[in-house]
């Protein structure tokens, strides 16, 4: 009996802090996106080297 009380208390407070992060992510405007640089690879055909 005390087993499922403590496992059922540990659910609800995991529940709870998953709730409270994802909720505060959500509400946080001051994080902009910000554009990151990407390096494309350019594909080459292997007998000729050029472009596809």
């Amino acid at each position: 009996m005390d087993q499922i009380v403590l496992s059922s208390a540990v659910a609800v407070l995991v529940a709870a802090a998953f709730l409270t992060t994802a909720i505060s992510a959500l509400l946080s405007r001051d994080r902009s996106r910000q554009p990151m640089p990407v390096k494309i690879q350019v594909r080459r055909d292997r007998n000729t080297g050029k472009r596809f």
